[in-house]
């Protein structure tokens, strides 16, 4: 597996992005320790154009890890499980990288939400020549480290772990969910009915779409809590949606009556809707982060409280409609078959 081209493709991707953020993570540390805002003499204005550079760099660094991360996804969910004995979709290959192909999903989702939060500091200490925000962005810049390195080491220890003369089956995970053995499962047959979910996953997506709407008509009118309480209510959310995929949804896509997998639901077979369901969710929970950090800059700089309004008003925008989305898009399958058979699974 650590040969295969798509995994190469992944390595190279991320030894390129390594090389530009060592360089730019270096620079940082030079130029953090002498920075001198206000002053016009010749060094701080090396230093100014030095930050300029590492600002660059640092976006490459995010381009080419959201690369690496969704080739990573493609390579789980429709390239590699041919190559794992037993597998037939992201549930085997992870089965056959435990624990460190999870691992890797997480430290990797970690960096870039790291990367998203710097860009939008970023993007908000554009708007004023004064560079206020210039410590607090190379600051996130260098706390992306940690979770940068824990990502590739765990990429390269899952990928070492698949071994071709150890099968895996996924359909025995699934079998061990569905008795209750372990994982989400359960959770949604002791504790909450499927249409539990699928309740709380409707009811939470109106929620974070209101929270939202709230947010687009009157940005930063209500502090730092109601951005707190947003982002705390979609990260509550996503977890009744992942379920709500998981036990509402794929019945419709798979048309069988139980086949708990989230990973299926990437397959090229299903039209891989995985990409589309989770990146909404995934988009969600990007723009609750971008306003609790909007909020956080203008509650500490006045400066620049013009332009985190805009961009909370913008965030508040996209959850809104991401939100809705989604449940027009989880929705589809159940309302299309009930138009088709005149009925509904389960």
């Amino acid at each position: 597996m650590t040969w295969h081209p798509l995994a190469l493709a992944v390595w190279l991707l991320e030894i390129t992005a390594w090389a530009i953020y060592i360089g730019a993570a270096w620079r940082l540390l030079v130029v953090l320790p002498q920075w001198r805002p206000g002053t016009g003499d010749t060094r701080q204005l090396w230093r100014e154009r030095a930050l300029e550079l590492t600002d660059y760099q640092g976006r490459w660094v995010m381009a080419l890890l959201s690369v690496a991360f969704v080739l990573l996804l493609v390579g789980l969910t429709n390239v590699w499980p041919p190559h794992v004995p037993g597998a037939m979709c992201g549930t085997g290959v992870l089965q056959a990288m435990e624990p460190f192909g999870r691992q890797t999903l997480v430290f990797r989702g970690l960096t870039l939400g790291t990367f998203y939060c710097w860009q939008v500091v970023r993007q908000l200490d554009g708007n004023r020549p004064e560079a206020v925000l210039a410590r607090a962005r190379a600051r996130l810049l260098l706390l992306a480290l940690p979770f940068m390195a824990m990502g590739t080491y765990t990429f390269g220890q899952a990928l070492a772990a698949v071994m071709p003369e150890a099968p895996v089956s996924c359909c025995a995970v699934l079998y061990d969910q569905a008795r209750g053995n372990g994982g989400t499962s359960v959770l949604s047959e002791a504790l909450f009915s499927d249409r539990t979910w699928v309740a709380a996953s409707l009811c939470g997506a109106l929620w974070v779409a209101a929270m939202g709407w709230r947010q687009w008509r009157r940005p930063l009118m209500a502090g730092q809590a109601e951005a707190a309480a947003l982002a705390g209510s979609t990260a509550v959310w996503v977890i009744a949606a992942a379920m709500h995929l998981k036990v509402g949804v794929a019945p419709y896509i798979y048309q069988v009556l139980w086949h708990p997998c989230p990973w299926c639901l990437f397959l090229g077979l299903h039209g891989a809707v995985g990409f589309v369901y989770f990146g909404l969710l995934a988009g969600v929970v990007a723009e609750s982060a971008a306003a609790l950090t909007a909020r956080t800059v203008a509650r500490r700089h006045d400066l620049l409280a013009a332009a985190a309004r805009r961009r909370a008003r913008r965030a508040g925008m996209l959850i809104f409609a991401g939100a809705l989305i989604f449940v027009a898009f989880s929705a589809a399958p159940a309302v299309l078959w009930r138009l088709g058979f005149g009925g509904w699974i389960g």
